[in-house]
């Protein structure tokens, strides 16, 4: 195995590792708002509403970049047609969580969209990283084979 394909396969545990913890953050933002609004009556102004959501927002972005690193790598260490695609399905779901989250600022139907695409975003690249780590197990595993029947 390369090197481009180590890094890659260990590149796949850093970016699931930070879709769940911008999960992790989006729970942060919202009870941290509803913290804020804990007593009757009480509001949130845009300022602390932002700063509420900024861990989320901010590595968003963070998250994207990372997409694309994995869809580059992906080409660089040739990993197969079928994982590549799969890269670049994940920079499209992540595309996609950024319009949605756009979008859902102003049109809340919209933005009830953007937690359950993150959810695929998950599954994406959780399932990448499994097929990645597996199938490398398997490639390398000889299977033992009968010899000829004799004659």
């Amino acid at each position: 195995m390369g090197a481009l394909r180590t890094i890659f396969r260990y590149w796949l545990w850093v970016l699931l590792a930070a879709v769940v913890l911008q999960i992790a953050f989006a729970g942060f933002g919202a009870f941290d708002v509803a913290d804020k609004l804990g007593s009757e009556g009480a509001s949130v102004d845009e300022e602390s509403f932002n700063d509420s959501w900024g861990l989320h927002t901010g590595f968003g972005y963070l998250i994207f970049l990372g997409a694309i690193v994995t869809f580059l790598l992906a080409l660089a260490a040739r990993v197969g047609r079928q994982r590549v695609l799969h890269s670049l399905g994940i920079v499209g779901l992540v595309i996609v969580q950024i319009v949605l989250a756009w979008i859902g600022s102003g049109v809340p139907v919209v933005g009830a969209l953007h937690p359950i695409n993150a959810f695929l975003i998950l599954g994406a690249v959780a399932a990448l990283t499994m097929r990645e780590w597996r199938g490398d197990r398997v490639t390398t595993t000889a299977t033992p084979v009968a010899p000829p029947p004799a004659t």
